[in-house]
């Protein structure tokens, strides 16, 4: 018995896939558009340049609405990595410019993103705030950056509180290398404080001395 698939079915099939790939493709453009707004908005704070990031937040905000306008009837392309990835990095940049401005994190119902985004976006920003610390030590600040450390330290801390992250793409990847940018930073914040308070005791004593001279 010889069964053929319908002319019908076939149109149906070409239709629905032709479709599908359309918006798969006009998903991935809009979705590196989207990484690259977050990631410069990000380069732009870290140059202090509060402006213009906030108007590359909120390009990357608009890329997002269309993506999320672009999959709302194909589910399975939520999933995808380039969508999970424009949306961590939104977060990023989301999160470092709250604590950048009001030494605050943003909430989730705040930033409007699904909890496994949220969550990644969380342990990127730990990398960022290395660099914010290590901004802090060259500007001789060194009690800022031990807050920073801080900072990072309660967030990882924080994030492996939770059950089930095994569900979750990247997790642990992304866990092990927070772990490793914690303990660099905090090597880096010990040395350059211990150096810092050296200089200190120094100077005082020079001071001392010239001071004994001066009365001798």
């Amino acid at each position: 018995m010889v069964v053929l698939i319908s002319s019908k079915d076939l149109k149906q099939i070409q239709e629905s896939l032709t479709s599908f790939d359309e918006i798969r493709e006009k998903m991935l453009a809009v979705s590196r558009v989207a990484t690259r707004l977050s990631d410069w908005s990000i380069i732009q704070m870290h140059r202090n340049d509060m402006e213009r990031a906030e108007i590359s937040l909120k390009e990357a905000k608009e890329a997002l609405v269309q993506i999320r306008d672009l999959v709302k009837n194909t589910p399975e392309l939520r999933q995808t990595g380039s969508v999970l990835v424009a949306y961590q990095e939104y977060v990023e940049a989301v999160l470092l410019r709250g604590l950048l401005k009001e030494g605050k994190l943003a909430s989730l119902k705040e930033i409007d993103v699904e909890p496994v985004p949220y969550i990644l976006g969380i342990l990127d920003l730990i990398g960022e705030l290395r660099r914010v610390t290590l901004n802090h030590l060259r500007r001789g600040k060194g009690n800022e950056a031990d807050k920073t450390l801080k900072v990072m330290e309660e967030l990882y801390e924080a994030v492996l509180t939770l059950d089930h992250t095994a569900i979750v793409p990247t997790f642990r990847v992304k866990a092990d290398a927070a772990r490793r940018i914690i303990e660099s930073t905090r090597g880096d914040v010990i040395t350059e404080i211990r150096r810092m308070s050296l200089e200190e005791a120094i100077r005082d004593l020079h001071d001392d001395v010239k001071r004994r001279t001066a009365s001798a």
